[in-house]
């Protein structure tokens, strides 16, 4: 006797998914919070196993399952990185549901065993072991002709006591009791450094950095952005360059994630004291080749994928915080179609990834979408915003520099999510501005604001602002 019927009308078992092939391997353990009911029909011993709780319930008035276990495990109701479908399957000449990550398992036992009812994917597992997570362990009753889970060394004991056979793990969730999750992160933009490498030492980078650093905990900051224009130009001896990784190895030492976009200043574009350097200019705003070999890809520990092999130009990178998934887009000044293109199948392949678009030239100084492809570049940030940005449901952010001070734009995607698009530049001299933004995934709010560590003071332009009513991708 299967539960199809009650499908439809309490919410049933997840709907079936197809799983996005990803190249991450880091699993959010926050993600696995949902909880498993398990209920047992005393007439025959079958087990249920549902993230839904009205159909646990109905299941016992109804059906007989009477014997109310409570929560088995948590898992996870849809897909993500590190997590795999268990599939649902009942046999009406066993009277029995039967649950399998393997997927080969499920095709033969329909095929072949007598489980001719699919109700698709009940929940959302790991096939290998993570810290936070618990093996699952599957038994076998052979008189009964029904299977159970044990989680708890005393379940296995009781199992086995009663003449279950175990099967070994199937799979690894999250147990029943999980710590809770720190809805609260904080994430920092630089905006152009360009005017602090021009002395050795880069003083105020380092002090910033430094800063970030040591104020790790007390910001709970998780990751770090620069917007482009790390240096002001190159020279024969590459110094600027140099300065720069110098500072940037505060970071790498503390371990924190960060990722720098290209701002025009830092290809070969620029000469010394701004001015344009010889050849093709649009050739070589894409030779970034001085900034790849001095801050190399291996730095950023966070990168998923790149566009083009050795470069950080356009370039993903993915992290967890909040109890959710997070994807920053690098992406290239004014950029080609070709990179345009590229970021289409990232965001493609990351729905579930809450996305933070960093890039040097998006916003104008007066906060309107910049229209032209600053006369050397490829496509504007206009085509871009418009091929790219808004047609993806998951875009939350994007981060600029290159003009102006500060400004804020909140435009509306395609599917109705509202991308909030935040310029920080400012090009001052005496302090090493920095944008702090810290996210409440529970509140669903993020508050911003710009504040240097160098003067200990806070900018009172409006770039302070808090935004209520996000809606995060869960």
């Amino acid at each position: 006797m299967a539960l199809v019927g009650w499908l439809a009308a309490c919410g049933g078992p997840v709907e079936e998914t197809r799983e996005v092939a990803t190249t991450e391997s880091a699993l959010n353990c926050a993600s696995l919070s949902r909880e498993v009911h398990h209920r047992i029909r005393p007439a025959n011993g079958d087990s249920l196993y549902t993230l839904n709780a009205n159909e646990a319930a109905n299941a016992a008035t109804t059906w007989g399952y009477t014997d109310n276990r409570g929560v088995a495990f948590r898992a996870a109701a849809a897909t993500g990185t590190g997590l795999s479908p268990v599939y649902r399957i009942y046999s009406p000449s066993r009277t029995e549901h039967f649950w399998t990550i393997d997927e080969a398992e499920r095709n033969d036992l329909m095929q072949n065993g007598g489980y001719t009812t699919d109700e698709n994917v009940g929940f959302y597992a790991s096939k290998t072991p993570a810290a936070c997570l618990v093996p699952v362990y599957r038994f076998s009753n052979t008189a009964l002709r029904k299977h159970r889970f044990a989680i708890t060394e005393a379940q296995r004991n009781e199992l086995t006591a009663a003449g279950w056979v175990s099967q070994g793990i199937k799979f690894y969730a999250a147990p029943e009791s999980t710590p809770p999750v720190d809805t609260k992160f904080t994430f920092a933009v630089i905006p152009d450094t360009q005017n602090e490498v021009l002395t050795t030492p880069a003083t105020r980078l380092s002090h910033r950095l430094q800063w970030l650093v040591d104020n790790r905990s007390a910001l709970d900051l998780r990751f770090v952005l620069h917007t482009g224009d790390v240096v002001n130009w190159d020279t024969p001896d590459h110094i600027q360059y140099v300065r720069a990784s110098v500072s940037t190895e505060i970071l790498d030492a503390a371990g924190i994630p960060y990722v720098y976009a290209i701002g025009n200043h830092d290809t070969a574009a620029v000469c010394p004291g701004g001015s344009a350097c010889p050849g093709n200019v649009n050739a070589n705003l894409r030779d970034t080749s001085t900034f790849n070999a001095h801050i190399p890809l291996t730095r950023f520990t966070a990168l998923a994928g790149v566009y083009e092999a050795g470069k950080i130009d356009n370039s993903y990178h993915t992290f967890s915080e909040g109890g959710l998934e997070w994807l920053v887009l690098n992406l290239e000044l004014w950029a080609r179609t070709g990179a345009v293109d590229w970021a289409k199948t990232v965001l493609a392949q990351h729905p579930r990834h809450n996305v933070i678009i960093n890039t040097h030239s998006h916003l104008t100084g007066g906060g309107t979408i910049e229209p032209r492809n600053g006369g050397y570049g490829n496509n504007s940030p206009q085509y871009v915003f418009d091929q790219l940005i808004k047609q993806y449901a998951n875009v939350r952010f994007v981060f600029s520099g290159h003009t102006g001070n500060a400004a804020y734009l909140a435009s509306t995607g395609v599917h109705g999510n509202t991308i909030h698009q935040i310029l920080t530049a400012y090009h001052e001299n005496t302090s090493n501005l920095t944008r702090l933004v810290e996210v409440d995934t529970a509140a669903n709010t993020f508050s911003t604001r710009v504040y240097s560590p160098m003067t200990n003071a806070e900018k009172q332009d409006g770039s302070k602002f808090t935004i209520s009513n996000v809606s995060w991708v869960r």
